[in-house]
């Protein structure tokens, strides 16, 4: 006599075999187009042998002897996976010691070396007339060299009331800074008679142990901080600006009609010489 295959064979296939057998085998068994084994004869079971393990044939002689006490089959991860993960962790890697802070030192260093005696010095301040042409940055007399780092988060005033927390390794950087003759000036959209505050603020931290540093804020009619860095290419040789958003090197990045436009594209170029954009220097 001929014997159907139990309907609970597909079940344990689906749940025991490997993921194309499972997936052949559930469509198959809920049309009834399972195949079958002939079994002839009807014979007492020999308690000597063990039973038979039943055998399930899908489609066109394909089959698959399904494990009943025997545990998942384990997939080991393709040998390509490691080398993959391997590279995603150099690359995490190199992209966390990256320290914009210590590539504005390195940057003011070089310059300073650069610097020879009469050779003509530029800023990393815009000339605003040669925005109507060709943006390039503006000629320095014989101011002394500054570095300018803004204080200001994203769009935000500075919070002077907000706990200080230095970003890590910045005052050593600074330090290389000064050792060059280089002043550190320090700017935020706020009044100028929150200077004392903000002063005791950078004391604290360490960024400014000394209180040697200039701190330039908004004077009593100035309402932009751009005002404050018109006043410092008059006052000083700015060698490099550290930022968070681009429109802390320059408020023409706020009125750009094409933010991919031929400007934006020439200004592009003082990322990284002159304009730095870094976190917050005190969070």
């Amino acid at each position: 006599m001929i014997r159907r295959a139990l309907p609970l064979m597909a079940a344990l296939a689906a749940t025991q075999l490997s993921g194309c057998v499972a997936a052949a085998i559930a469509p198959l068994a809920a049309t009834g187009a399972l195949g079958t084994k002939a079994i002839k004869g009807k014979k007492k079971p020999d308690p000597a042998k063990p039973a038979p393990t039943p055998e399930v044939t899908v489609g066109q002689g394909v089959s698959a002897t399904p494990p009943l006490l025997a545990p998942a089959p384990v997939v080991p991860e393709p040998a390509a996976a490691a080398p993959m993960v391997e590279a995603a962790e150099a690359q995490a890697e190199v992209d966390s010691s990256y320290d914009p802070y210590g590539a504005l030192a390195a940057y003011v260093l070089a310059q300073v070396e650069a610097t020879t005696p009469g050779k003509v010095r530029t800023s990393a301040l815009l000339d605003q007339r040669s925005l109507v042409e060709i943006p390039r940055m503006s000629p320095c007399a014989d101011q002394r060299g500054a570095v300018l780092i803004d204080l200001d988060p994203g769009d935000k005033a500075f919070d002077l009331d907000d706990p200080p927390t230095p970003v890590p390794g910045l005052a050593q950087h600074l330090r290389r800074i000064r050792g060059t003759g280089t002043a550190v000036v320090w700017i935020a959209s706020l009044p100028d008679g929150d200077a004392k505050r903000l002063g005791t603020i950078l004391k604290a931290t360490g960024l400014d142990p000394l209180g040697i540093d200039q701190v330039m804020l908004l004077h009593s009619r100035e309402t932009r901080k751009q005002q404050i860095l018109d006043r410092a290419d008059e006052d000083w040789c700015v060698l490099a600006i550290a930022g968070d958003r681009k429109a802390d090197f320059d408020e023409v990045f706020d009125y750009l009609r094409n933010p991919d436009g031929p400007v934006a594209i020439a200004l592009e170029q003082f990322i990284g010489a002159g304009w730095f954009l870094a976190p917050p220097p005190i969070k």
